[in-house]
């Protein structure tokens, strides 16, 4: 039987298949631009009105929906990028939420007319009016969403991964598989997933997903243990040391050959 090797291409396939399970998709986003420029550039008090109740509803919503997705890992949150990278998005996502407060501010004073002078008062209503909000929200929105996949698309120094000590690349042959990558790239966010919502997260039955993980467990590199009815899978200190220098490998590999083999490295 012929084993397809896993790739970084499969890495990030897999990191973003898991945060699309915790986070809203850009069309949701978009949707939420569009109907807020759209209640604040109207005339019609009405309109602003019934935005002002249903967006915040929308906001609430998707956060119940992360929080209920939320209860089959743990910790309770996705830590797919460095500490850098989540710093730079949290800042990236307060001066969104300031500039949409800001003009949500300014908007309600004018149309309260205590800014009389305001020239914004005169393009209620216009392509201008409703361009300009959507503009203010999106854009930080696609920084946030776009800017970490580009500075860190793999993971390899997220804090998950920088619990074991960053060794030297070598290609790991248990890891290597493409079957075998995914599952570890799926598990290097997390410390813990439930076992359903991870065969889920993989497309896989149950019967699958104890199939595909086999190798791995019984290599030491992947932990199960039942908890509340349920059983969770993570990664041991081996595996998640192993996966990460086999990152590095796959990083290093000059025209798809590797630079260092594991058995190399057993060795050195």
């Amino acid at each position: 039987m012929v084993v397809t090797r896993g790739s970084l291409a499969d890495v990030r396939a897999a990191r973003r298949a898991l945060y699309a399970k915790f986070e809203p998709s850009l069309l949701l986003y978009f949707a939420w631009a569009a109907g807020f420029a759209f209640c604040c550039g109207s005339k019609l008090l009405l309109v602003k009105l019934v935005g002002a109740a249903v967006l915040p509803v929308g906001s609430l919503a998707a956060t119940w929906w992360q929080s209920r997705r939320s209860r089959f890992i743990y910790p309770r949150r996705l830590r797919l990028f460095s500490r850098r990278v989540f710093l730079l998005t949290s800042m990236l996502s307060l001066v969104g939420v300031v500039a949409v407060l800001a003009l949500a501010g300014v908007l309600a004073m004018a149309l309260l007319h205590r800014w009389a002078w305001l020239p914004l008062i005169p393009h209620r209503g216009s392509l201008m009016a409703y361009v300009v909000p959507f503009v203010v929200f999106i854009v930080p929105v696609l920084a946030v969403v776009m800017l970490p996949w580009r500075i860190e698309p793999y993971g390899i120094d997220a804090r998950p991964m920088r619990k074991t000590p960053d060794q030297p690349a070598a290609l790991d042959p248990v890891i290597e598989p493409r079957q075998q990558i995914v599952v570890c790239a799926t598990l290097a966010s997390v410390d813990w997933i439930e076992a359903g919502f991870f065969a889920k997260t993989l497309h896989l039955t149950d019967l699958e997903l104890h199939r595909q993980t086999a190798q791995l467990v019984a290599a030491q590199y992947i932990d199960t243990h039942p908890h509340n009815g349920h059983w969770w899978f993570g990664f041991t200190a081996v595996g998640r040391a192993a996966y990460r220098r086999h990152l590095r490998a796959l990083e290093n590999m000059p025209d798809g050959h590797p630079i260092v083999a594991a058995d190399e490295f057993a060795k050195g």
